[in-house]
């Protein structure tokens, strides 16, 4: 079976979509699946592939653009010849199924699923709200859509999303995935730039450093619990456009024990969660699903989380973690203050959320994707016989 994974977040381009596409890949290929990407090229190097990538044959076509959307940066790619790279890529390729990751938005994805000859996938990765855009476009948009012999969910949130605007059948929802191997308790420790105390207790959070991540309840939070309990420490891992004025945000006599380590490659990561005692989320909105969250429990962590729709999707509230409502500062203290007091505590969602990640593994997943797409070659080879 060959397989093209079609999408406009790839490597160099950092995020959930091209982690996604990239371990999914590379499990597939494990599976026995030839897989290749058809992706943008990037003006800039935002992050190295991690070694093995380079064993999954990449297609560059266009350009990439950053704009704003969902209260977040994203990309989009196109030129002037990518309509004829893309056509050419796919018509040499003899693919047997061409997956889309992301929305039907009329970019490297769209275009693959309009030019495709073969069986055609998409993976719909976004939850927000009514979109404006796809009511608008929905004339373009839905020849495309109709296409598709197979349409993957993350989650009920994103399932929700596309609801809105599209009738949808023949579906099913197979969730983000998590390297557990990568991801674990046991392995190195980070080595932070400042040095460790005795008993020092680590908040974590990584992430953007944007409006929909709330990056700013949890320093608001800090700052209350802070004085009170002297043998904590807040690690902001990530960069963005909000980054000087959280910052700022922190009260003066804080400032030692609040660290903004600036972007932490994926190589780094796993032990920069290994590291921390808690880890939290407080995002917004716009949140499918929670990768950053399974990373942290994988790595035997307990997490505190907002309410939004896809972070509930994963945590079990009082189980491997705590959900606390968005925005809600006051409510996040109680649930950081009860983690800081209670080691056992700590570690027993630790466990659980190690426990659970295990049933996320990638190696799973990709199993789950690839009996959808043998379920969709057979369901196709049944009515091309009996037609």
């Amino acid at each position: 079976m060959r397989v093209l994974m079609a999408t406009d977040h790839y490597y160099p381009y950092p995020g959930g979509i091209t982690e996604h596409t990239y371990h999914l890949s590379k499990e597939l290929i494990n599976l026995g699946v030839e897989v290749e990407v058809l992706t943008s090229n990037f003006e800039y190097n935002f992050i190295e592939a991690p070694p093995d990538a380079n064993l999954i044959k990449v297609h560059r076509v266009g350009k990439s653009f950053f704009f704003r959307a969902n209260k977040s940066q994203t990309c989009i790619s196109f030129s002037s010849r990518a309509i004829s790279e893309i056509s050419e890529v796919i018509k040499n390729g003899h693919y047997d199924i061409v997956h889309s990751q992301n929305s039907v938005v009329p970019t490297i994805p769209y275009l693959s699923i309009l030019y495709s000859k073969s069986l055609c996938f998409a993976t719909f990765h976004s939850n927000h709200g009514f979109s404006v855009g796809y009511e608008l476009f929905k004339p373009l948009l839905l020849p495309v859509y109709e296409k598709l012999d197979g349409k993957i969910f993350v989650s009920e949130p994103a399932l929700r999303t596309i609801k809105r605007h599209f009738e949808v059948k023949d579906y099913k929802i197979i969730p983000n995935g998590v390297d557990i191997n990568k991801f674990k308790p046991e392995g190195e420790r980070y080595e932070f730039p400042f040095e460790l105390r005795e008993n020092e207790i680590l908040i974590l959070f990584v992430g953007r450093l944007e409006i929909r991540k709330g990056t700013k309840y949890l320093i608001q939070a800090f700052n209350k619990i802070g004085n009170q309990h002297k043998n904590v420490r807040l690690i902001v891992a990530g960069d963005g456009p909000l980054k000087e004025n959280l910052e700022k945000m922190v009260s003066d006599e804080l400032k030692d024990r609040v660290h903004f380590l600036g972007f932490v490659s994926s190589y780094k990561l796993p032990s920069l969660y290994r590291s921390c005692d808690i880890f939290v989320s407080p995002a917004t909105e716009g949140e499918s699903f929670g990768i950053v969250l399974l990373e942290a429990m994988a790595s035997g962590k307990p997490v505190i989380a907002s309410d939004n729709e896809g972070y509930k999707v994963v945590v079990s509230d009082g189980e491997d973690g705590f959900l606390f409502t968005r925005k809600n500062v006051d409510e996040l203290v109680q649930k950081l203050i009860t983690l800081i007091i209670n080691p056992e505590l700590r570690r027993k969602m630790g466990e659980r959320g190690r426990a659970k990640a295990l049933n996320f593994s990638w190696s799973f997943i990709a199993k789950q994707v690839l009996d959808y797409y043998v379920e969709a070659i057979e369901k196709n080879n049944y009515e091309d016989t009996h037609n």
